[in-house]
């Protein structure tokens, strides 16, 4: 039976490769059952990978602060940094591949975890006190700690105008 791929025009819209990669998934699907008995590895080697990964966070407030944890397994604490430029908080990193020179010959079926490097960046509320923001790595778990300020920190102010 011949099938016919139909054009994917609205998501390629939203990312160039996306119609692609969704006729060729709709491929995929259709090849398991047009042949069933196809080997495991034969399907496992054409499942896609990610490209890059983001580590989950968790955002609490605890009367007097707010705090981001993220779990960050794996990682090197010196390979993690922590930035505030204004109002934008970004936690950036790098997870390095672990593989040895003897494991790389092997052929995988599947690889779940993720490498590469990561960004995260978040919008800090104006009433948090950003010369006593502090982070701590513990356990893959980094935390980032940001008291707050009973009155928002002053964004700006109105310049009176006057006439000569």
């Amino acid at each position: 039976m011949k099938t016919r791929l139909l054009p994917r025009r609205l998501a390629s819209r939203f990312h160039p490769s996306l119609g692609a990669e969704l006729d060729r998934l709709d491929a995929d699907i259709r090849g398991i059952f047009e042949n069933p008995f196809r080997s495991m590895a034969q399907l496992f080697a054409e499942v896609p990978q990610p490209i890059g990964w983001m580590p989950p966070v968790e955002i609490a407030e605890d009367g007097d602060k707010l705090t981001i944890s993220a779990e960050l397994p794996g990682i090197d604490p010196a390979n993690v940094h922590v930035e505030l430029d204004g109002n934008l908080l970004t936690i950036r990193g790098e997870k390095e591949e672990e593989h040895t020179e003897d494991e790389k010959a092997k052929k995988f079926h599947v690889v779940e975890r993720a490498y590469g490097t990561f960004l995260r960046s978040f919008t800090v509320p104006s009433n948090v006190d950003t010369a006593k923001v502090s982070a701590t790595f513990e356990k893959g778990v980094l935390k980032v700690e940001m008291p707050t300020m009973k009155e928002a920190r002053q964004r700006g102010r109105e310049i009176a105008v006057t006439a000569k």
